[in-house]
C-alpha cells in the first residue's frame, strides 16, 4: 500500500538537507600580497638622495644614474659629464653608498669621483657587470685625439664593501692616422675570454694583432709580462 504523498514530502526534505552532516568550515582570507617596489620610483628616490641639490654639481651634470642593489646595501652610480667642457676635461663616475630610510634612502658615504676617464668633459663608455669580481664592477672607457693620436683606456672599478677600488687599468685605443702619413697605425682591444677573479684577455685588432693577459693578484688585475705592445700617446 502507497504512503501518502503529504507523508512522503517531510522525508524527501530531511534526506536533501543532509541532518546529519558537519557544518563547512569558513573559507580562509588569502592575505594579499606585498607589491614590488617600482624601480623607476626607487630609482628616483635614490637620485633625491644623492643630489638633494640637483644633478648639477658645479660644472658637472649627474644626467645618467643606476641603482645597483649590493651584498651590503644600495648604491647609486651616476655618470656625470661637463657641458661646453675644454679638451682637457675628463667624464665622471660617481659612487653614493646608501642606506633605506622609510620609503627612500639616505647616504651612507659617496666618493663623486670614483672614477674619471675621456675628454671634452665626457667620457665614451660605461656599464655595470659581474663578470670580474665578487663584487659589482663599473666598466668605463674614455679618451680623446691630442694633436692627431687618438687613444683611449679602459678601467674597471670594483664596487666593495668598503667603496670603490680599481681592479685594472690598461690602453684599449691607438690611432695616429691623424698626424702619421706614412705607415699610420691604428689598433683597438676588446675584452675576450674572462673568469671571474682568476684572469681576462685583450684581444688587439688592426694594424697589428695580438693579446695580452691580465691574472688577479693582491686584490687587482696586473698584466702578464712588461710593458703593453700597444703604442703610447
Amino acid at each position: 500500500m502507497k504512503a501518502p504523498a503529504a507523508l512522503l514530502l517531510p522525508a524527501l526534505m530531511l534526506a536533501g538537507c543532509g541532518g546529519n552532516e558537519a557544518p563547512k568550515p569558513a573559507p580562509t582570507p588569502t592575505p594579499s600580497a606585498t607589491p614590488a617596489p617600482d624601480p623607476a620610483a626607487r630609482l628616483d628616490a635614490a637620485v633625491k638622495a644623492a643630489w638633494p641639490e640637483g644633478v648639477k654639481q658645479g660644472p658637472i651634470v649627474f644626467d645618467d644614474n643606476k641603482l645597483i642593489d649590493t651584498a651590503f646595501g644600495p648604491v647609486l652610480v651616476s655618470h656625470g659629464h661637463v657641458p661646453d667642457a675644454a679638451h682637457v676635461d675628463a667624464g665622471t663616475i660617481a659612487a653614493t653608498y646608501l642606506d633605506p630610510a622609510g620609503t627612500g634612502f639616505r647616504v651612507r658615504k659617496a666618493w663623486p669621483k670614483a672614477a674619471e676617464s675621456g675628454s671634452f668633459g665626457d667620457l665614451a663608455e660605461w656599464s655595470i657587470t659581474d663578470k670580474f669580481a665578487a663584487n659589482p664592477v663599473i666598466y668605463v672607457e674614455g679618451g680623446g685625439t691630442w694633436q692627431g693620436y687618438t687613444c683611449s683606456y679602459t678601467s674597471l672599478v670594483e664596487l666593495r664593501p668598503e667603496g670603490p677600488v680599481e681592479i685594472a687599468s690598461f690602453q684599449s685605443v691607438y690611432d695616429d692616422g691623424g698626424a702619421v702619413e706614412d705607415k699610420p697605425q691604428s689598433i683597438r682591444g676588446k675584452i675576450a675570454t674572462i673568469r671571474k677573479g682568476q684572469d681576462f684577455t685583450v684581444k688587439f685588432e688592426g694594424t697589428r694583432s695580438f693579446a695580452e693577459r691580465y691574472f688577479w693578484r693582491g686584490g687587482k688585475y696586473q698584466r702578464e709580462g712588461g710593458e703593453s705592445q700597444i703604442p703610447t700617446c
